[in-house]
């Protein structure tokens, strides 16, 4: 059968033979594991990509940046979801060096954490008043990384950070924000910062006018939209007057389901879950309290104080936790935290021990022998 059987002719190769695709056969896979899916947040911040954390100037998007890159440093959640321990590097070109050691702090006190146990997994660069450009788009010429590209990655690259924020979009893109060559040209080159290290990028925006009204979060065009594999919103609830309160949805992801949110609260210059989670959130509640709550008692134990199970008295575990503004317990109210307890005096990961002179035995919880379920 010849080309014109076809009803196409292929073209000649000016230069010379062509070369096929790396073509995958289908078949071949028969058999094979199927690889697992990776992430740094599961269903919020996947691996290998670009997430796009858009919100209004002041909403809190560089805190809550500042936030997660705090907690994949310690190993511990964020925002009550597990992440995996990793370096951390963030570029940050709003606040200066004074801001972000204040932010800092804040978030220290929310992990219960000092600067040493961050045991040197956690670094940033702060570059306010200059030219962050980390791309020019010259007009008949293709895209180019700036010298100020190359100097991140080489110092993400020696770093050994696996997980990069970079604050915000406006300062580092320098291109035509509603040009879509532009907008998918510069999220691929933030893509292959993503898959170089084996981890994350999550590039902080402001949404558009269009984005804010309608709730969407896009920013300028829908090729940045479209670019990324997630994207996330961070804004203030509809018909809520408390300025404190604040909403991070999840608008666009290719692996997880969308639409689901995080109701958050800014308490003590930090954000922390509401727990009025939707969705697959609300399954991990019940773990994220009793996470919580052992924390707090190992804080507690630590100090040399003690707490007990007994409703009527001023050391009851859970009033004592909700009430003295324990970082590990913040947004759990004394109600959830007494059925953390519960559950885990029934799984014996927490028992009740005595000390002191036999005239004058107490109880107290401590840490028992069980597993965390």
């Amino acid at each position: 059968m010849g080309d014109d059987d076809h009803g196409f002719r292929v073209p000649p190769n000016p230069k010379g033979a062509i070369e096929p695709l790396g073509y995958t056969v289908t078949s071949s896979l028969e058999g094979k594991p199927i690889p697992e899916r990776r992430w740094t947040v599961e269903g919020w911040i996947p691996d290998h990509q670009v997430t796009l954390l858009s919100g209004d100037g002041g909403v809190g998007k560089t805190l809550l940046g500042q936030q997660l890159l705090t907690a994949c440093a310690l190993g511990r959640d964020w925002l009550g979801m597990p992440t995996k321990s990793h370096k951390v590097f963030g570029m940050f070109c709003e606040d200066d060096e004074g801001e972000m050691h204040r932010r800092q702090e804040a978030i220290n006190r929310l992990y219960g954490c000092s600067y040493g146990d961050l045991e040197e997994n956690m670094a940033w660069f702060s570059f306010v008043g200059g030219d962050a450009s980390l791309a020019s788009f010259p007009m008949y010429d293709p895209q180019e990384p700036t010298m100020l590209w190359h100097r991140l990655v080489k110092s993400v690259q020696d770093f050994g950070a696996q997980v990069v924020v970079i604050d915000s979009l406006h300062d580092v893109f320098s291109g035509n924000e509603i040009n879509r060559v532009h907008a998918r040209g510069f999220i691929r080159q933030l893509q292959d910062l993503a898959q170089g290290i084996d981890g994350a990028v999550v590039l902080n925006s402001h949404p558009s006018r269009a984005g804010r009204a309608e709730g969407s979060g896009e920013s300028g065009s829908t090729a940045w939209r479209n670019a990324v594999r997630s994207h996330l919103y961070l804004s203030y609830p509809k018909d809520e007057d408390d300025t404190d309160k604040r909403v991070l949805a999840r608008k666009k992801s290719n692996y997880a389901r969308i639409n689901d949110e995080i109701p958050l609260d800014w308490r003590d210059g930090v954000l922390v879950p509401a727990y009025q989670a939707t969705g697959a959130i609300k399954g991990m509640e019940k773990r994220n309290a009793e996470v919580a709550f052992m924390d707090a008692l190992k804080a507690i134990n630590g100090r040399g104080q003690r707490v007990n199970a007994s409703f009527n008295t001023g050391s009851y575990a859970p009033r004592f936790m909700a009430r003295s503004g324990m970082s590990q317990v913040a947004g759990f109210t004394e109600r959830e935290l007494a059925r953390a307890m519960n559950r885990l005096f029934d799984s014996n990961r927490i028992v009740l021990r005595e000390e002191g002179p036999p005239s004058k035995r107490r109880s107290f919880i401590d840490e028992g022998n069980g597993e965390l379920l």
